[in-house]
């Protein structure tokens, strides 16, 4: 009879951090106080379907991000996995020998009930119950929906996609937000009176382009502000920016990180006729955002 370690682990992707993983997570932290085991999150780095999928992905978070936010989850164990081709042809059987009793010999298994994995994603919890001891359990969580949508992350894409920011905050459980570092543009915001910060960021999935009511973070601070996703068509620009325009406020932050929150879409991006034109609607969006976050603020 083989020895069971006192190890609970949780397998999965874990793109966004979203609701459901986020339950996934709690019900294996709460496995691990009733058993007395320790909880190791195993994933995969880089995502399979980077190596496997023709077109590639673009995820919702970057590797590192995720890392932070599952120490904010309370997770300090993970078992990175790095993905490649060789892997992804290992059987359901091998791929268990191998990562899952080689590498832990757990007592407890965690994963979403529709987890796959093996060669062609054959493998299912069907077939952990299958090829681990009958000592070890395995526990499949069903993950819950949301107005009879299921969370997932292909479906807060969906949403991202068509701008609908405020639907994304039910489903990740917080505001959609991407973090990079302010650089220099060609000030034009600052010479229409709307001085902007120009991100620049390692995130890959962006909301739908458009204007946004946006909460940017500085160090500490959590500012108020509009954010332009966009080509800036009024001045016949074709290299996609990522502005902020933050109210009330005039410091230098070149170089330094800021993370923006999308609240939600105040309208389309749009090539106005005239920069008078571009300058009355961009009031209208401060106003706009001033009077969301008033709301807020009540």
């Amino acid at each position: 009879m083989s020895i069971i370690s006192s190890k609970t682990i949780l397998i999965g992707n874990f793109d966004g951090l979203h609701l459901g993983h986020q339950k996934l997570i709690k019900f294996a932290q709460n496995l691990c106080k009733e058993s007395g085991t320790q909880l190791t999150l195993v994933t995969f780095r880089p995502h399979p379907r980077k190596i496997l999928s023709n077109k590639g992905t673009n995820l919702l978070l970057p590797y590192e991000e995720k890392l932070n936010y599952l120490k904010d989850l309370g997770i300090d164990l993970v078992d990175e996995i790095n993905f490649n081709l060789d892997i992804s042809k290992l059987s359901p059987e091998h791929f268990i020998e191998e990562f899952l009793i080689k590498r832990h010999n757990p007592k407890n298994i965690v994963v979403g009930k529709n987890f796959k994995f093996g060669f062609k994603a054959s493998g299912n919890v069907d077939t952990l119950r299958k090829f681990v001891s009958p000592e070890v359990e395995i526990f499949p969580i069903d993950i819950e929906e949301i107005s009879g949508e299921r969370i997932s992350s292909t479906i807060i894409k969906d949403f991202l996609s068509k701008g609908d920011v405020e639907k994304t905050k039910d489903f990740l459980g917080r505001y959609y937000s991407i973090s990079g570092v302010v650089v220099h543009g060609e000030q034009r915001g600052r010479e229409i009176g709307f001085p902007t910060a120009n991100l620049n960021t390692k995130f890959e999935f962006l909301p739908m382009n458009g204007v946004y009511v946006t909460y940017i973070n500085l160090g500490n601070n959590k500012l108020e502000g509009i954010t332009n996703i966009g080509f800036r068509p009024t001045f016949g620009k074709k290299d996609l920016l990522i502005e902020s325009h933050i109210f009330d406020f005039n410091q230098s932050i070149y170089n330094q990180e800021i993370t923006i929150e999308f609240i939600n879409r105040i309208r389309s991006e749009k090539k106005f006729d005239s920069v008078e034109k571009l300058i009355e609607n961009i009031n209208k969006d401060v106003e706009h955002g001033r009077r969301v976050f008033k709301s807020k603020n009540d």
